[in-house]
This record gives structure tokens, C-alpha cells and sequence, in this order.
């Protein structure tokens, strides 16, 4: 179901894409129209009329979803307008500026494609820089066939310039919030535990640096009263399984608290103390439905304890002392018999 859903937003990206796209082409062959019908300039007039019911029809294609098609027609019939234009017109048009536009255009098509090679962008890099080329050789030796008036040439070679402009700004802000969206994937997965789905012990101390007022926050550490059993009795897919529950629960029970894995089958609570309940009967309540949870998993059906030791927080410790004494008062629990909360 996943890979389908994947699947068919992918195929809606490309079909959204290919209908602006020759939309887009579309409107600015109908500028060029307009432009060339008011300069009188017949020919560029038929040839646009001419670009402009192919891509009419073009979107035919795109709905009967002929997407390779329709980008292999629409880029090699753009590529061979801009080189038509730019002899017949002259380079002070600006249409050999639209290279350039299209090349950005191909390097992040491939890169948002997932392509694991940008061979094809090189390529079409590759040969729009000896097209460039050719046109500038071109217009240093050859006049332009046609001699047109002032304000077309510089209507056009502002229209040009601003569609270069708008392509390379509006690719590059896409990028750009991919890849915030990308650090902020990357960072986040760094600070969750692949098990559990709870934080990690480097969510912790992005926790704890966050934490404005530290003087009523209580740092709870607790451990899974012998969690080795489980492994050696049972398996390690069985021991997964406690940690995910017991993770889930520590998350769920204890409301308004920060929960993780700091390792093993140790988990940090931090929580804020509720004077009108008190953090210990919360951490006890919480030590009192693991008690009472049993376990289930394949073969296995058992009942666990956890050990819990809580300390407040004191002026100015670090987390890792923190940390420290509340290991030292689960320990103690755990020295004089489990399965119970130490404060």
C-alpha cells in the first residue's frame, strides 16, 4: 500500500509538472505572438501560430499520459525555436539567454527525480554550451536576418532576462526548502531512537538546553527490573518488543513529561513538579501499570517491574551529574530489592 501511495504521488508530481510546464510555454509562445504580430513580423508570426497549436495539442499527450513523449517533443521543439529565433532575430534578443534557464531546469529535474546519475543533465549542459556558442560565432560573423525595431529587441531581451531570473530564483527556493526540510529530517532521526520512536540521549540534551527554568523540573531514571532474562528466555525480538511497550507507556502514562532511551533497557523522564500531585506518585503510578501490564509476545507471557530514581533538579548541575545521581538513586532501589521508586 505504502510503495502504491508512493507510486501514485509520483505519478501526479509529474503530471502537475508536465501541465504547467506546457502551460507555461504555451503563454509565453502567445507573448511572442502578440510581439511579432504587432512588429509586423510575419514570419515569426506563423511560426509561433504554428508552436502554438502543438502545444495545444500537447496537452492531449500530457492526459493520454504520455509524460516521456510529451518531454522529449516539448524540449527538443523549445531548443530548436530558441536557435531559429536567436539567426533570425539576432543575439541583442535574448534568446540564447533562455539556454541557461533550461539547463538549471535539467539539473534539478534530476536531482528531484532521485536519479542516481546526472549523466543526462551533463549532456544537456554539455550541448547548450556549444549551441551558446555557435549562436554568439554566429552572430559575430552574420548579420540578423531580419533587422527589427528597438523596442522589440529590448522587449524581448527584458522578457528573457526576467524569465532566466524568475527560473533560477524560483528553482533555488524550491531547493532551499527541501533541504531545511531535509536538515530538519536528518536532525530529528539523529535525535529519535530507531526502536522505540522516542527520543534518543541527544533529544535529551536538546531537551535539557531548551529548558528555560530548570528549578521545578525532576529527572527520573529508570531501568527494566531484570530485562536480560527476557533476551536469554525468550530472544532479543522479544526483548524489542518490551522496549517498544515500555516506551509507549512511559510516553503515553506520564502527561506533559519529556521521555527516552538512554541506552539499553535505561529510560530518562524528565518532569515538571506538580506541587498539587507530587512527581513521585506520578513516577509510582506509572511503576504500579507496568507492574500490573503483562506482557505478550509469541511464546512469551510474563509480568515486568522497573526501578525508578528521581532527583530534582540543583542549582547549577550539569545533565551528566544530574544523570549521575538519579542512576545512584535507582540503584539503590534496585540494591534493596527493585521494582520500586526512589527519590
Amino acid at each position: 500500500m505504502a510503495k502504491f501511495n508512493e507510486k501514485d504521488r509520483r505519478f501526479k508530481t509529474i503530471r502537475k509538472t508536465s501541465y504547467s510546464a506546457n502551460a507555461f510555454y504555451l503563454a509565453l509562445h502567445l507573448v511572442y505572438f502578440i510581439l511579432f504580430l504587432i512588429a509586423k513580423l510575419y514570419v515569426m508570426v506563423y511560426v509561433t501560430l504554428g508552436i502554438i497549436v502543438l502545444y495545444a495539442l500537447f496537452f492531449l499527450l500530457i492526459r493520454a499520459k504520455k509524460y516521456f513523449l510529451f518531454t522529449i517533443i516539448c524540449g527538443n521543439e523549445f531548443l530548436a525555436f530558441i536557435i531559429f529565433a536567436s539567426i533570425i532575430l539576432g543575439f541583442e534578443t535574448g534568446f540564447h539567454l533562455l539556454l541557461i534557464g533550461l539547463s538549471v531546469v535539467s539539473f534539478f529535474t534530476t536531482y528531484f527525480a532521485k536519479k542516481t546519475s546526472a549523466i543526462e543533465s551533463y549532456i544537456w549542459v554539455g550541448l547548450s554550451s556549444i549551441i551558446y556558442v555557435a549562436l554568439v560565432l554566429v552572430d559575430h560573423f552574420n548579420a540578423p536576418i531580419f533587422s527589427i525595431d528597438s523596442w522589440l529587441e529590448t522587449t524581448l531581451m527584458i522578457l528573457h532576462v526576467t524569465i532566466v531570473f524568475v527560473i533560477i530564483t524560483a528553482f533555488l527556493t524550491v531547493f532551499l526548502k527541501y533541504a531545511t526540510s531535509l536538515e530538519k529530517k536528518i536532525v530529528n532521526e539523529s535525535r529519535t531512537d530507531e526502536l522505540t520512536q522516542i527520543s534518543n540521549r541527544y533529544g535529551l540534551y536538546d531537551f535539557y538546553e531548551d529548558i528555560k527554568d530548570k528549578s521545578n523540573t525532576v529527572l527520573a531514571l529508570f531501568d527494566i527490573d531484570d530485562f536480560k532474562n527476557i533476551n536469554d528466555t525468550y530472544g532479543h525480538v522479544a526483548g524489542d518488543y518490551v522496549l517498544k511497550t515500555v516506551a509507549q507507556l512511559a510516553d503515553n502514562v506520564i502527561d506533559d513529561s519529556f521521555v527516552c532511551r538512554y541506552g539499553g533497557e535505561e529510560f530518562v523522564i524528565m518532569i515538571e513538579d506538580d506541587m498539587s500531585e507530587g512527581y513521585f506518585k506520578r513516577l509510582e503510578a506509572f511503576r504500579k501499570i507496568i507492574e500490573n501490564q503483562e506482557f505478550e509476545f509469541e511464546k512469551m507471557k510474563t509480568h515486568l517491574t522497573v526501578t525508578i530514581g528521581a532527583v530534582k533538579y540543583i542549582d547549577k548541575i550539569d545533565l551528566t551529574k544530574w544523570v549521575e545521581l538519579a542512576d545512584e538513586k535507582m540503584y539503590k532501589g534496585k540494591n534493596s530489592g527493585k521494582n520500586k521508586t526512589v527519590i
